[in-house]
């Protein structure tokens, strides 16, 4: 309805001005009902950053994928660590050994500190427990479908306690250990290996004191690191350590110095074979749940302390650039 500022005009009631005016009233007022909008001119305004924090990702508590070890990798500093074998040699039953050391305490030189696997590690333990109803210390063994999958533990060493070290570790299984014997093409597709900074090879002692067995036992160590030196681009900067698996079937068999002699044998070949290959190469005699005594502790954890030392880098001869190469790729001194 039009109004007027006019106090004695009748527009408001009879829509008749009082001056006549049919349109283009000076004295008219905007409607009450359609006020007038002005539309402001808008100017583009950058976008205001979010404040919301980064999403955080957390994980099952199972074994890494190799996309979430790599992850990892790109993210902080880790020791990579691969164990290897046949079936049966006790690479699982070696890491189900670490999982409850740290658990009970009995490391002396580290201590626990984290582990993005935790589920993994009760599951690999869970048939060595009273509360699994076993009859008999157990530990089941992986599968083909746990290759390239890791282990983590983050653990403090007692002499650094501001200091903290991240492992990942991965066990070949058993079933696939003939394919790399057998395929050079089968021992380049293993990540795990292709990252390791620590090889771990088991020899397993039952077959050591078995006639039979025993030298296919020690040829298939020297043909798996032999496989290896090929794979490997860098094999300077793998350490290499030699597990002598299961040691109680030689520390208590009625011939024990025989075996004994037999393993020094094997050490001294491997050693005149591959000393110069690998960065480094060390021997060491586990049991780590034997039956009726108890486990080497003490060879464990020597083992696990060599995982997180320093590696020997080796010298790099500094080389002046040339400005003016024949060929680009002699700018350095190559030919």
């Amino acid at each position: 309805m039009a109004t007027c500022s006019q106090p004695k005009c009748p527009v408001a009631t009879t829509g008749v001005c009082l001056e006549g005016h049919k349109q283009g009233c000076p004295h008219r007022l905007p409607d009450a009902d359609n006020p007038t909008t002005t539309v402001a001119e808008t100017t583009p305004t950058a976008p205001t950053p979010s404040m919301e924090p980064e999403p955080f990702r957390f994980h099952s508590g199972e074994k890494l994928t190799s996309l979430e070890a790599s992850r990892m990798i790109s993210a902080i500093p880790v020791k990579v660590v691969l164990c290897s074998g046949a079936q049966w040699a006790g690479k699982t039953t070696f890491l189900a050994r670490i999982g409850e050391m740290f658990r009970n305490g009995s490391f002396q030189d580290f201590r626990f500190a984290g582990s993005k696997t935790l589920c993994a590690f009760e599951r690999m333990s869970w048939l060595a427990t009273i509360s699994s109803g076993a009859g008999r210390p157990d530990t089941p063994r992986s599968y083909g479908a746990e290759k390239d999958t890791f282990f983590h533990l983050r653990v403090q060493p007692v002499a650094k306690p501001d200091h903290r070290a991240d492992i990942l570790i991965s066990d070949l299984p058993g079933e696939a250990f003939p394919s790399v014997l057998a395929s050079r093409e089968f021992c380049s597709e293993q990540r795990a290996l292709a990252r390791a900074d620590h090889l771990v090879l088991f020899v397993d002692c039952c077959c050591l004191v078995d006639n039979a067995k025993r030298h296919s036992e020690r040829d298939n160590a020297s043909l798996f690191l032999s496989q290896v030196e090929k794979c490997r681009h860098d094999p300077k900067d793998l350490q290499v350590h030699i597990v002598f698996s299961r040691w109680d079937y030689v520390s208590r068999h009625g011939e024990r110095q025989k075996h004994e002699e037999f393993c020094n044998i094997i050490e001294a070949e491997l050693s005149k074979r591959f000393g110069n290959t690998f960065g480094g190469l060390r021997f060491a005699r586990i049991a780590a749940r034997p039956d009726g005594m108890p486990p080497t502790t003490a060879e464990i954890q020597k083992l696990f302390g060599h995982w997180l030392e320093e590696s020997r880098s080796a010298a790099v001869t500094a080389m002046l650039r040339n400005p003016k190469p024949a060929r680009d790729f002699c700018a350095f001194g190559l030919t």
